[in-house]
């Protein structure tokens, strides 16, 4: 009978956690992502750009990890350093979801943006983009659907539903770019 009870529990217990949001990647937890979704990280080097990204590594920021995005953007030939979490299955359905919330400081209040992919973008230089404030200290930034606008893509509406990534990227202008990310997710 205990065994039946805890079966009953379990998914309002899990359902309660998310009922704000689903967290994709928090780097106080062990293991910092959930499951099925991985950081990856590159800059406009790929594609022949000059920016340069330093390796990310996980800092403490007052006894808080965080993953650190730093480098140099160079406009000339590119202009973007990255990192992104992608879902390993190609899709996650994230259209229960007003938009993509992100715990993070900065030392540099410049061009900084959020790059999703879903499976409406064919070719790298295709995405959705949504630019934001960062400040100083940390603070939690929430970019609903609707603020994101297409590049080189078919639909000029994001589809949440068939999302593949969440990147966080400094862009489109010549800077030295530091951004702390604590935390990265989902919000209702």
């Amino acid at each position: 009978m205990k065994k039946l009870a805890l079966m009953f529990a379990l998914p309002l217990a899990v359902a309660g956690a998310y009922a704000d949001g689903y967290v994709i990647s928090n780097l106080n937890n062990t293991p910092s992502e959930q499951e099925g979704w991985v950081w990856e990280a590159f800059a406009d080097r790929v594609m022949g750009g000059k920016s340069e990204l330093v390796p990310p590594v996980i800092v403490e920021s007052e006894g808080q990890k965080a993953l650190l995005l730093a480098g140099r953007v160079i406009t000339k030939g590119g202009g973007f350093i990255q990192v992104r979490l992608r879902h390993s299955k190609e899709r996650f359905d994230a259209s229960a979801f007003s938009g993509i919330e992100i715990e993070v400081d900065a030392r540099t209040p410049n061009s900084w943006f959020i790059f999703v992919r879903t499976k409406d973008n064919f070719f790298p230089w295709s995405y959705y983009r949504a630019q934001f404030e960062a400040a100083p200290e940390r603070s939690v930034i929430r970019i609903p659907w609707s603020s994101f606008t297409a590049e080189s893509t078919g639909k000029k509406a994001i589809r949440p539903e068939y999302l593949s990534s969440v990147g966080i990227v400094a862009a489109f202008e010549d800077f030295n770019a530091y951004m702390r990310i604590y935390h990265v997710g989902f919000y209702r």
